[in-house]
């Protein structure tokens, strides 16, 4: 049975050392078991270097930082060479010559006359691909940041508080379990200007019920997707589990909701699936 995923925020404490040692010999688990769990440890390590060369750091977490990953002389100059990179690396993609990259940068070896010819090209070479690098770099920063940020969205909108709620603008949908649906069409949401949220009623069909479930969304033929934790089970008439999803999120197309129930040690217990389309 596949073990919960971990939140960014106890990736970074484990990190920094500051789990208990049950908790650390989980994550060291999922790190060597769940290649997606192992991405996101190496993705949550890259952002901690990256807060620490940026000095975004509380004094606490670099203390921390420093004594587990500046201590040796060799661990130093890593840490050296990364931020020299780093700052040549945003100096050219920012500069006013960065749209013509490659021009630009040409130039100025040529320029230098100490550059001897037999060795522009292999320079120019390597300089455009640290530039690509970069550009690289910074793309998938951003696209992190904007990945947490829209979980920090969803947790919100989802928290018990903000379900005892009625906001304005909200459409509500009944979805089946796939296992059930059978001959059921599939439920359709469409989007309009004066629809901001989406409240979609997932039946949990099972015998068993958990204090919380855990939901999963992704657009097929994508390969990202959102996971919503602590979500809470109503009993209505119908025992359901209420997700909402800001409408501006989602796109036309088909979307996949995988809904597990959260077992009292933490792991992921049973699992459900729900399909539906989004139209204009």
């Amino acid at each position: 049975m596949k073990e919960e995923t971990v939140s960014d925020a106890l990736l970074r404490a484990f990190l920094l050392g500051k789990v208990d040692d049950d908790e650390r010999q989980r994550i060291e688990r999922l790190f060597l078991t769940d290649s997606q769990e192992r991405e996101r440890v190496l993705s949550a390590e890259q952002d901690l270097i990256e807060d620490y060369l940026e000095d975004s750091l509380t004094t606490e977490d670099k203390q921390r930082f420093i004594a587990l990953y500046a201590q040796t002389p060799e661990q130093r100059r890593k840490l050296g060479i990364t931020k020299s990179i780093k700052d040549w690396a945003i100096r050219e993609v920012t500069s006013p010559e960065a749209s013509g990259a490659e021009v630009s940068v040409w130039a100025r070896l040529r320029a230098k006359s100490w550059v001897k010819p037999v060795f522009v090209i292999p320079i120019a070479v390597a300089a455009m691909i640290a530039i690509v690098i970069a550009l690289v770099w910074l793309n998938n920063r951003e696209q992190n940041r904007r990945h947490l940020a829209i979980e920090q969205e969803l947790a919100q909108l989802n928290t018990p508080s903000s379900l005892r709620e009625i906001p304005p603008q909200m459409v509500s949908k009944d979805l089946s379990p796939a296992a059930v649906r059978g001959a059921e069409k599939e439920t359709e949401v469409r989007k309009a200007d004066d629809v901001r949220i989406f409240e979609l009623r997932l039946p949990w069909v099972q015998r068993d019920r958990y204090s919380s479930y855990q939901a999963q969304i992704k657009r097929l033929g994508e390969d990202e997707s959102y996971t919503i934790r602590s979500l809470q089970g109503e009993d209505d008439g119908r025992y359901a589990v209420r997700l909402r999803i800001p409408a501006r999120l989602l796109n036309r197309g088909q979307y996949l909701i995988r809904l597990s129930g959260i077992n009292a040690d933490g792991t992921s217990g049973p699992l459900e699936e729900y399909l539906f389309t989004v139209n204009d």
